[in-house]
């Protein structure tokens, strides 16, 4: 016959003293489910504490590599970039510049090559009309280094003016900005026309200040319709936004004022 055992509860004030039974059988048997229950537990925290702390470890060098990785991706881009700019102008200038020739007036039959004009080569002529929703070296969702430029936000089919007299030393498409114009002015001036609907200036061509190049439009990796412009100085990028002050008046970027 199995042993009991008596558990008794006395309050400590007057109330009803409270008395429970339980078996020998089942006194062991809570104990050894207690027991298991408190190794069960300390088994799994010993197996999953570790597993947790190496997916944390993991997870963060995850993401340092997908940072990395990104930011590999950019500079490569932004190589690719120069590279094929660089290589654009060479093939379209050559050694010397070859610009169209016209007829001279002081001579018989004779003909010389047109010089670009030095004091029309500043560009002085806004592009586009519109407001500015990105501006030069400013991070963006889309865009995070490399912004050389200004992005102008403009209704699609809107005339695009050359910024000042030149060369059209490149009228294409390419993957990142879509149509794209590149006009050379003379004194290592470079203007850049980019996410054009339609350009109607052929390469080689040269256009006066003011003169309509393209259309605007939302081609290639554009989230809208607007003009990526920039501006290019002995192979620097310069800020458009100090050569046409009156854009500031439409900045909606965090840099207005």
């Amino acid at each position: 016959m199995s042993s009991k055992y008596t558990a008794i509860l006395i309050p400590d004030d007057d109330g009803k003293t409270r008395r429970y039974r339980i078996t020998g059988f089942r006194l062991k048997g809570f104990i050894v489910l207690g027991v298991v229950f408190f190794c069960l537990t300390i088994g799994l925290l010993l197996f999953y504490i570790p597993k947790a702390s190496q997916y944390e470890s993991m997870k963060i060098q995850f993401e340092h590599f997908v940072s990395e990785r990104s930011q590999i991706l950019e500079l490569s881009r932004d190589l690719n970039r120069l590279h094929q700019m660089d290589e654009l102008i060479r093939n379209s200038l050559g050694t010397n510049l070859d610009l169209p020739q016209d007829s001279s007036a002081g001579g018989k039959g004779a003909s010389r090559k047109k010089a670009i004009s030095y004091i029309e080569n500043i560009p002085s002529v806004p592009p586009i009309s519109g407001y500015i929703s990105q501006r030069t070296d400013q991070n963006s969702l889309f865009i995070r280094r490399g912004h050389y430029g200004i992005d102008i936000v403009v209704k699609e089919g809107e005339p695009i003016q050359a910024s000042a007299a030149g060369l059209v030393v490149f009228s294409d498409w390419t993957y990142d900005q879509g149509n794209v114009v590149i006009l050379y002015h003379g004194d290592g001036y470079f203007t850049h026309y980019g996410h054009n609907k339609r350009n109607l200036k052929h390469q080689r061509e040269r256009v006066a200040r003011g003169e309509v190049i393209a259309l605007s439009g939302d081609t290639g990796n554009s989230s809208g319709p607007h003009l990526h412009y920039e501006i290019w100085k002995d192979g620097e990028a310069m800020d458009p936004m100090d050569y046409f002050p009156a854009f500031k008046l439409k900045d909606l970027t965090t840099k207005n004022g």
